[in-house]
């Protein structure tokens, strides 16, 4: 049952034996909206031109991110998803001891070590509903440690560093010369306040930021990378050239201007967020932590099954959820559910309840 990624549907049909199109996918933090109608128009019309190379630094996303934004395109790299700099970042700057907040999306540390980074974990508490120490993180920061990563909104648990707390992390993280990642993924869903606007102003700063999930194009890759002149430089001359494609480029550049498409999904998860909140928690066995993202963790106890039953009982009724056992700091008890559209909660809610009838 242990799962390193959401959104595995070939290895989950093929293990459990379930069709790939009868499974509901809960697994993938994605834009439950699916693309938006203007990338795929993009898309189309970008079909003609395979046959050329794309740009090998993505300089047309590029501009589009710094008119937006305000920033100047020097302060801003594009990539093939957000994961890309995650492992760019540790190849480029090469950090001797990195801190990261735990349990966090695992990539980071998988990062860290394949360039001999050590990594010191910061444990998240239950009893804090995962909240960030932002006191007892600072005075870990200032042990012998020269890179911080933290995920803001955290994956898996959904918990958002309040703005006035991040700015106290990014403040000591500077007279400390640590470099801070602040990686804002999922931060569209959130409308909370961004720190990329910072990086002109920080020289120790870099924001890792996701066009994937929340413009629904996982399959194409999309992600950018904000961050001080000096970071980018030393992060450049490590960049393979085009790692972005051209309909990658061109679906993310179309997203990026559809405003009634942002707004729609920022008020569909606000909505859906707090009925499964509701609805998940009414469920005897199940603890709903805070979130502030698309998706949801939950804590398992009896009289609710133990997991692997449960994993099972939800995947018969095609419902696919992210088992938490590979997370540290979590546990094969926890899992992960993204914020879907109405219908689907729906029925994810009444599978849940469905796998305490027939399970206790």
């Amino acid at each position: 049952m242990q799962q390193k990624h959401g959104g595995n549907l070939r290895e989950i049909s093929r293990r459990y034996g379930v069709p790939e199109k009868e499974i509901l996918d809960f697994s993938a933090n994605i834009n439950p909206l699916g693309t938006p109608r203007t990338a795929i128009k993009a898309i189309m019309q970008e079909m003609d031109r395979l046959v050329q190379y794309p740009e090998t630094d993505a300089m047309t996303l590029r501009e589009t991110l710094s008119s937006r934004d305000r920033i100047p395109p020097e302060n801003i790299l594009a990539g093939n998803g957000s994961t890309e700099f995650i492992y760019l970042i540790p190849r480029a700057l090469r950090p001797e001891r990195a801190l990261i907040p735990m349990p966090s999306y695992s990539d980071y540390e998988r990062a860290l070590s394949l360039t001999g980074s050590a990594v010191v974990h910061f444990a998240l508490r239950k009893e804090e509903a995962f909240a960030l120490d932002t006191d007892r993180f600072i005075q870990q920061m200032q042990k012998d440690v020269d890179l911080v990563l933290i995920c803001n909104p955290n994956n898996p648990t959904g918990g958002l560093v309040p703005c006035g707390e991040m700015k106290k992390i990014l403040s000591a993280s500077r007279d400390s010369k640590v470099t801070l990642v602040i990686d804002e993924a999922f931060m569209d869903f959130v409308l909370g306040e961004s720190f990329r606007f910072q990086v002109t102003e920080y020289e120790n700063l870099l924001v890792l930021r996701s066009l994937t999930k929340f413009y629904g194009i996982p399959g194409l890759r999309a992600g950018a990378l904000y961050g001080s002149e000096p970071l980018m430089e030393r992060i450049k001359m490590h960049q393979e050239p085009w790692t972005v494609n051209r309909l990658s480029q061109a679906a993310a550049i179309a997203a990026l201007s559809d405003e009634a498409y942002r707004q729609a999904t920022v008020a569909l998860v606000r909505e859906e967020r707090d009925y499964l909140i509701h609805e998940l928690g009414a469920i005897p066995g199940v603890r709903v932590f805070p979130s502030q993202s698309n998706f949801l963790l939950f804590e398992t106890s009896p009289p609710l099954p133990e997991p692997e039953r449960l994993f099972e009982s939800l995947l018969r009724s095609g419902i696919l959820v992210r088992n938490c056992a590979s997370f540290p700091g979590l546990g094969p008890v926890f899992f992960r559910v993204a914020v879907r559209v109405h219908e689907e909660n729906l029925l994810l809610v009444q599978a849940m309840n469905k796998a305490v009838r027939n399970l206790v």
